[in-house]
């Protein structure tokens, strides 16, 4: 073999193992989407390990399709295999306003729901999921049957919205999109999630004035019977950090009933009722993606012609407001932060637009636009 032979029988050689170099390269955890098995710890504290992502899912709780679409985009409706009805019926303009673009989730299965006690694990375990999300506050009734979906080999991770919203949310997008292999979406929805409220937080810390005084109140029972208040759940927690001194701050219970006695002799500056479209309550403040400004600040009017409300600072001052109820339970609980913040310290937020976050997130991040009314107020 001569010289030259020699040099191209190397060359070539080289070639071949640097080709096969290419193919060699390991792919990282992240930038891989098939089959791969990863171990998270959901917000209930329990490690989870699965293999990611996620492509048939039960929602425990159809309400959670907010945050599920966000991430999903719009084939969100291809990965889930059976839900709640608890959206259908407590929130029923978020469910038309999908079911309108998206008719065929009206033919998602449901399982039952927790908080009806009609949940069904054998349901469950007919659709074949490959995971099962439920939202923290079903925690206490799902416990015990945790152990019959290990046994059917389905696991299960539980998410917050609710409990701890303003804190709970980012940590639970980032689940979310760890569990669907959108990581990359999820950081994008945390990153415009923490912009917003910030407005708030960075505000907040250069004011130094006396609280606001504020009762809140979820409105579905209408304006002729008081509704529950907050005081460590929910509302609860955005009154505080917005600014505000929760007058139930101190109730031993999570969510309670005030007697209008109470109210009247506590006397607070602000008072605020939360809308949706309750359809069991026709007298409730109607608030969401169907809601008409006008016909709900009619509905809202209503609460005013409470007895003994005429007396009240909130009332005389027009210091009362509605906002729609699941503000504090959504991926968009910024708003609800923002427009609490605005309305405890309006000279110091004036330039603040809640309701311009709330459009922007659903330009970049729903599959659905956004419409209607979602807040009002007496001015």
């Amino acid at each position: 073999m001569n010289k030259n032979s020699s040099i191209v029988i190397a060359l070539t050689f080289i070639i071949i193992i640097l080709a096969a170099g290419v193919f060699l390269i390991p792919v990282s955890p992240e930038e891989s989407t098939e089959n791969n098995t990863i171990t998270v710890t959901d917000l209930a504290g329990r490690t989870v390990s699965f293999k990611v992502p996620a492509e048939r899912v039960v929602l425990g709780s159809s309400r959670d399709l907010h945050e599920f679409a966000a991430i999903e985009g719009e084939n969100f409706s291809k990965k889930i295999v059976g839900w709640g009805p608890d959206l259908r019926k407590s929130d029923k303009d978020t469910y038309d306003r999908f079911s309108e673009k998206y008719p065929e989730i009206k033919n998602i299965p449901e399982v039952g729901y927790y908080g009806n006690q009609d949940f069904s694990i054998e349901k469950v375990v007919s659709l074949n999921p490959d995971l099962v999300i439920f939202p923290m506050f079903d925690y206490d009734m799902a416990k015990d049957d945790l152990s019959k979906f290990e046994q059917a080999g389905i696991p299960v991770v539980f998410t917050d919205f609710y409990q701890n919203t303003l804190e709970n949310s980012t940590k639970s997008i980032t689940l979310l999109g760890k569990l669907l292999g959108k990581e990359k979406r999820a950081k994008e929805i945390t990153d415009f999630y923490n912009e917003q409220t910030n407005v708030v937080y960075s505000r907040l810390a250069e004011i130094d004035k006396t609280k606001p005084r504020v009762y809140i109140e979820s409105g579905w029972k209408g304006a002729s019977e008081y509704g529950r208040t907050y005081s460590s759940l929910g509302w609860g927690p955005i009154v505080d950090k917005a600014g505000g001194d929760n007058i139930a701050k101190d109730f031993t219970s999570e969510s309670a009933t005030v007697v209008p006695e109470f109210l009247i002799d506590t006397d607070p500056d602000i008072i605020i009722i939360t809308g949706s479209n309750w359809v069991t309550t026709p007298d409730s403040v109607k608030l969401g993606y169907y809601a008409n400004q006008d016909s709900s600040r009619a509905l809202f009017k209503a609460y005013l012609k409470r007895p003994g409300w005429d007396s009240l600072k909130a009332v005389k001052n027009q210091e009362v407001y509605s906002i729609f109820h699941t503000y504090d339970s959504r991926i968009y609980s910024f708003a609800g932060l923002q427009a609490l913040a605005k309305w405890f310290y309006p000279e110091e937020f004036g330039d603040v637009d809640p309701e311009a976050g709330i459009k922007e997130f659903h330009e970049r991040f729903m599959p659905i636009d956004y419409s209607g009314t979602w807040m009002v107020d007496l001015k």
